[in-house]
């Protein structure tokens, strides 16, 4: 008679290592993802920005994508996270319902300056969660041409920084 001896495998010895492998293959898929969605937007609307080189060459947490009135198109998942505010709720609002009661005017004011200007930029602004939570919000704002060179689109790059 044979006795069926089942291959034992030790326990992983290191789940930190593995989850961070995880979260490293996860982040890369949200990442692609990413640049999946705005490339079809890009090939929509006539964009010349090289989408995939903006996104793996800056730091950010969430992307806000406005149309020319600065009506929020489309935000990633990193919004959600960031701000407590789901995709749907935020789609067709400005981005200045995340200000509040000390954000500074003076800085609303610069972002109108720079949005007229046409050119990107990136500003600081106190911003609020849902939760009503204030945080600082460092803004990168690229501003995009359709193919006739007129501006379409605003895309913001944003990540929640330390007060400056």
């Amino acid at each position: 008679m044979k006795i069926n001896k089942k291959i034992l495998r030790p326990p992983l010895k290191c789940w930190d290592i593995y989850s961070m492998h995880l979260l490293q293959q996860a982040q890369h898929f949200n990442k692609q993802a990413e640049i999946s969605i705005l490339e079809e937007f890009k090939k929509k609307y006539g964009w010349s920005i090289d989408v995939e080189k903006t996104l793996k060459d800056n730091n950010f947490d969430a992307i806000v994508l406005t149309d020319f009135n600065q009506d929020i198109y489309w935000v990633n998942k990193g919004f959600t996270k960031m701000t407590g505010y789901p995709a749907n709720y935020a789609k067709g609002k400005k981005p200045n319902f995340l200000q509040g009661k000390s954000s500074s005017e003076s800085k609303r004011k610069s972002f109108r300056e720079h949005l007229k200007k046409g050119h990107r930029f990136k500003e600081e602004i106190l911003n609020y969660k849902k939760d009503g939570k204030p945080y600082n919000c460092e803004i990168d704002v690229y501003v995009l041409h359709d193919s006739n060179n007129t501006i379409s689109h605003y895309l913001a790059l944003e990540k929640e920084v330390k007060a400056s």
